[in-house]
């Protein structure tokens, strides 16, 4: 089976459709960017990995995600396969460090989504493992208007790249289901 690596804008649907695949494939793992980002910024605050734009999110993280993805698949080959999801790749880096025989590449995006609509998604599907959980309605308002245009960027970058993208602007629950069955396929040929 292919291993998966999930990328794109915040909110987008991620998490939820690497918790899906896992729950539809119970071998799957997954490993969160997020997760290991709080877990830098805890144990290694001065690290440049946690700084916006800083040279350790940009060039050390994308690197250091890869290293840690293929040395879980090359440990646990034949027993487990892996999902890897973060927002912190973009498609050029995804390309060199994720485009491999055993690994599918997708990327999700809202680039349709005004920065409204885009604010009430993430309202709408907000829970407490979501970094926007608790945050005001302006700090949820400049992420919008960051991840918008980011998302848009990336899917003109993906066509060029001819990596695949998934816009889950709208009818997010069905589009992930969608893209469920498509994975599906994918794995299994």
């Amino acid at each position: 089976m292919k291993n998966i690596a999930i990328f794109g804008s915040a909110r987008s649907g991620k998490s939820t459709l690497s918790i899906m695949i896992s729950k539809r494939f119970p071998s799957y793992h997954i490993i969160c960017g997020d997760d290991i980002r709080d877990s830098f910024k805890e144990v290694l605050p001065n690290n440049n990995i946690n700084s916006n734009g800083g040279a350790g999110m940009i060039e050390d993280f994308p690197k250091f995600l890869s290293c840690l993805f293929y040395k879980n698949i090359e440990r646990n080959k034949g027993n487990f396969n892996y999902i890897v999801e973060t927002p912190d790749i973009p498609p050029i880096k995804a390309k060199e460090l994720f485009d491999k025989d055993d690994t599918i590449i997708l990327f999700l995006g809202t680039p349709r989504q005004t920065i409204e609509e885009h604010f009430c998604e993430i309202r709408k599907y907000e829970n407490e493992r979501d970094f926007t959980y608790g945050r005001s309605d302006e700090e949820i308002l400049y992420h919008c208007k960051y991840w918008i245009p980011k998302s848009k960027e990336h899917q003109e970058e993906c066509e060029r790249l001819n990596i695949w993208y998934v816009d889950t602007s709208f009818n997010r629950e069905k589009v992930l289901n969608d893209t469920i069955k498509i994975i599906e396929k994918k794995i299994f040929g």
